[in-house]
């Protein structure tokens, strides 16, 4: 007389993040939520980690707002002690430029680290991480330059932000729609013009009304309003978009301990991605290439 079979036991994602460091060879090749995958506490940990970032990025944002804020208040003040500032001019482009360089940071930072696909915030991946390159040189130059010579190179270092306002405006935008779900070629055209007009308004009043006797330009004043304004929205975008990036890591990591992993969104836009920008161009070569983009 035969005895029975056991049925046999298939350990949820939970008991497979306790057991997977032990658990090396066959079981490889099990699903990763029911499995003893090592790769599921890989996906755990980077979950985690960039939960934690892009928390830590969002309370960044924050602070660039307040320190925006501060900035229209200390351009009021400034206005109206002109002969005698109660905040140095020096000072102040120190914490503007430097501020903005620091911002371009985090912007680069949070759009590198996001669980989401790549492509499902901009269609053109590459082009977007070349805007956010740029984006940090053309920040970083202002910012050096007033630190050695504030007042030889003031001008053109103005001149230079409100020109980079185009990036700046354009990398807001994207997450924006990417927020609201908006895609197509339209949205893009719609994104540059935007991002232009942004940065032509503000070079148009800082170049247009003319100068003081001293060579002063005379819409530094409302320039700076426009532009203080400016950052406090696109602060407030970013933080929203980091937000949201904590809130999908904390459902991926649900997803991978307590669901069924085939229905993970992130993880099938993820292989999509990775299939479309690895996979399908190395393929046309005859060859795989796994090198970064």
């Amino acid at each position: 007389m035969s005895s029975p079979t056991l049925p046999a036991h298939r350990p949820t994602a939970a008991a497979g993040a306790a057991g997977a460091a032990g658990a090396i060879g066959p079981v490889l090749t099990e699903p990763l939520d029911c499995s003893y995958n090592i790769l599921l506490v890989y996906r755990l940990n980077e979950m985690r980690q960039m939960e934690n970032l892009n928390f830590a990025l969002a309370i960044a944002c924050l602070g660039y707002c307040g320190l925006n804020i501060s900035l229209i208040v200390v351009n009021y003040v400034n206005v109206l002690h002109e002969g005698d500032p109660p905040v140095s001019m020096k000072a102040f482009h120190m914490l503007e430029f430097w501020g903005t360089l620091l911002f371009s940071v985090v912007l680069c930072i949070s759009l590198t680290s996001t669980p989401k696909s790549i492509l499902n915030i901009y269609d053109n991946p590459l082009t977007l991480r070349l805007v956010l390159f740029f984006n940090i040189v053309a920040a970083s130059i202002p910012a050096v330059l007033v630190t050695l010579n504030y007042a030889y190179f003031e001008i053109l270092c103005h001149e230079i932000e409100y020109l980079n306002e185009v990036t700046m405006s354009f990398v807001d935008l994207v997450l924006l729609w990417s927020l609201f779900r908006i895609k197509g070629q339209t949205s893009t055209v719609w994104m540059a013009c935007i991002a232009s007009l942004i940065s032509l308004c503000q070079l148009g009043l800082y170049n247009c009304m003319g100068r003081t006797e001293d060579g002063e330009m005379i819409g530094e004043v409302p320039a700076h309003f426009l532009e203080f304004s400016f950052a406090i929205i696109s602060s407030l975008i970013t933080f929203w978009f980091c937000m949201d990036n904590k809130f999908v890591c904390g459902k991926e990591i649900g997803e991978v301990l307590y669901g069924t992993h085939e229905y993970c969104n992130i993880c099938d836009a993820s292989s999509r991605e990775f299939t479309g920008t690895y996979l399908r161009s190395s393929s046309s070569k005859g060859e795989k290439n796994y090198g970064s983009v």
